[in-house]
């Protein structure tokens, strides 16, 4: 805006436009040279018209539609320009013209002019993200706000003691009242597109001008024989206001040739006020007119605007009475199909507060929980989430219920009213910050089996599935995992390829687990059994006293016959103990099948 106020050129054409205006109206002179003087700056005007439209489209990078615009402008301007000259020609060629009176050429090109703008801003428009209903609503309001404006205006025109103008004049006035409507009614279609051809403060001269022209043709019409230069002052004003529409859009350029900007800074009730405003205006110029005048051709003009007026307004209450019931029906069937989905839904959907409460909780909770809707509503759900989930989430939701706008997603062990836990993914946003909601909103799904499977299948991937023990896999990863040197223990049963001959292999599995038993109950907590593969097994121990103590005592144990297959066995074992560093567990095992090796040459010397 200060940017317009410092414009040399909107400065130059305010005070020109002052000065001819104001020298016009007020300024000493004959009339007849006061009507030359005119017709000759409304040509100066219209050239300069031509001339700035056609720099707008030459200077802006322009949407299509917005250039459409603006060329019939300027060929508007031209058509303005032809009729102005004939006015011209028709002013100095009859000596007896005082007054202002119309040529008929001059008023076909002004209207001529006019319609070729309209047409443009009419045929080349898109209708966008707008409802049919609201798009008639809207145009209904333009309706009943412009034969608000008619009827005003033909109280004014067909005023008592006001002085004969002619038919002429009266076309002309309505004409003014017509682009009133057109201005008003393109204003409207902007906003219902979505785009418009030019910037709202370019607009607002050229709306402004329309409105200047309908109300000079109302109180000083042409063919009245009045001040002539009144006349001319209220024809060459609206061209003045016109000229700084294209100097105001190169000014502001291209950007924002966007109706939906104008729309969305609206309220939203911008229209609902419009038909009883206009109503109330009418009613209120049939009575002033009644009141003052009496029943005349005044009243009855301001009589039928009235009629018009209202039917128009009953037309708009019927069109709000049929969408609000189309809404009520379409409210009803999403809040009948919202139902359904959640009674139906696997999933909880649950509002929680943020003091952790919830506010609403879906049926599936039922399903999934086995608590009640409506018992859930108002508990914290922080008291059924197992305790080592809840310490281990405690940071990441404390983030969640405090900050607006955050999500997480986590998995976590909640309470069954059966007492058992059921594993539940829960999808969370915080949306305390939403009307409405005032919340975290919880999108929770049972993966209980899901997660039983794959505890189960990583298991599996871990451990022996005849014993229970670590397998080869498992073990390695245990010692490299442990820091600095490890004790590797390497345990290899004696005679069990003839229990498996003599006794049948089931007899040999039950050997085997057998030994499985021993080893967990001579290794400690943080030591790691393992079935490496077929008799062999091997033990991860904290270190070479535990080592040779887990040694010590599975020879200890083994020494012992075991009820095998409804007959007690013997099980002997050769063991092998390596320490050496955690990064090479081959080689831990590689030297401990060594010293294995050893031990069972020892025995088989000592046995023969």
């Amino acid at each position: 805006m200060a940017l317009l106020r410092r414009d040399p050129v909107l400065i130059a054409l305010t005070v020109g436009g002052v000065l001819v205006v104001g020298g016009l109206a007020l300024g000493p002179g004959e009339p007849r040279l006061k009507l030359i003087a005119g017709w000759l700056i409304a040509l100066v005007l219209d050239l300069l018209l031509f001339w700035s439209a056609r720099r707008v489209r030459r200077t802006l990078d322009l949407p299509p539609y917005a250039d459409r615009f603006w060329r019939a402008f300027s060929v508007a301007a031209l058509i303005f320009l032809t009729g102005d000259l004939v006015q011209l020609w028709s002013t100095v060629s009859d000596p007896g013209i005082d007054h202002l009176v119309f040529h008929p050429v001059q008023s076909v090109a002004a209207m001529a002019g006019v319609v070729v703008v309209c047409a443009v801003v009419l045929l080349y428009r898109r209708t966008r993200g707008r409802s049919r209903g609201r798009r008639i609503r809207m145009l209904l309001d333009t309706a009943i706000v412009n034969t608000a404006s008619v009827s005003v205006a033909w109280c004014l025109m067909t005023r008592p003691g006001r002085p004969e103008a002619g038919i002429e004049a009266y076309v002309v006035a309505i004409f003014g009242c017509g682009l009133v409507l057109c201005a008003a009614f393109l204003s409207v279609r902007s906003g219902l597109t979505g785009e418009t051809p030019l910037t709202g403060s370019a607009a607002a001269p050229i709306v402004a001008a329309t409105v200047v022209q309908a109300v000079g043709g109302i109180l000083a019409p042409s063919g009245n024989a009045g001040d002539s230069g009144t006349q001319m002052a209220l024809t060459v004003a609206p061209m003045l206001m016109v000229l700084a529409g294209p100097r105001v859009q190169l000014l502001r350029g291209a950007g924002g040739l966007d109706g939906r900007r104008w729309l969305d800074r609206a309220p939203r009730g911008r229209y609902s006020a419009l038909p009883y405003t206009g109503t109330v205006v009418c009613a209120a110029a049939l009575v002033i007119v009644l009141a003052t005048v009496g029943l005349g051709l005044s009243a009855w003009g301001a009589l039928a605007g009235l009629l018009v007026n209202v039917a128009l307004v009953i037309g708009r209450q019927f069109l709000a009475l049929a969408e609000n019931n189309a809404l009520l029906v379409g409210i009803r069937n999403r809040e009948q199909r919202l139902n359904a989905l959640l009674l139906h839904s696997s999933e909880v959907i649950s509002i929680a507060a943020p003091d952790a409460g919830f506010t609403y909780v879906s049926p599936a909770v039922e399903r999934v929980l086995g608590v009640p809707a409506s018992v859930a509503l108002g508990r914290n759900s922080l008291d059924i989430l197992h305790h080592d989930d809840r310490a281990a989430l405690a940071a990441d939701l404390t983030t969640l219920y405090s900050t607006p706008g955050a999500e997480l997603t986590y998995q976590g062990r909640y309470r069954h009213a059966d007492g058992s836990w059921r594993w539940l993914e829960v999808v969370a946003m915080n949306l305390t910050h939403e009307p409405g909601i005032g919340g975290v909103v919880c999108n929770a799904r049972d993966v209980t089996e899901s997660r039983e499977l794959h505890e189960r299948l990583r298991y599996q991937a871990g451990h022996d599935e005849l014993t229970g023990l670590a397998n080869r896999r498992q073990f390695t990863a245990a010692v490299t995992g442990r820091s600095g040197d490890a004790a590797v223990l390497l345990l290899d049963l004696d005679g069990f390829k003839q229990i498996n001959d003599t006794y049948g292999h089931a007899a040999g599995d039950a050997v085997l687990r057998h030994v499985a038993d021993r080893l967990r109950e001579c290794s400690g907590p943080d030591d790691v059994p393992a079935r490496l593969g077929g008799d062999e097994f091997a033990v991860l121990a904290t270190g070479v006293e535990s080592a040779e103590r887990i040694a010590a005592g599975l020879r200890t144990v083994l020494e012992r016959p075991a009820e095998i297959a409804g007959r007690p066995l013997r099980v002997g074992v050769s063991i092998g103990v390596a320490v050496g560093p955690s990064a090479d567990p081959d080689h831990l095992l590689n030297a401990a099948d060594l010293r294995m090796y050893e031990e069972k040459q020892r025995t088989r010397t000592y046995a023969s």
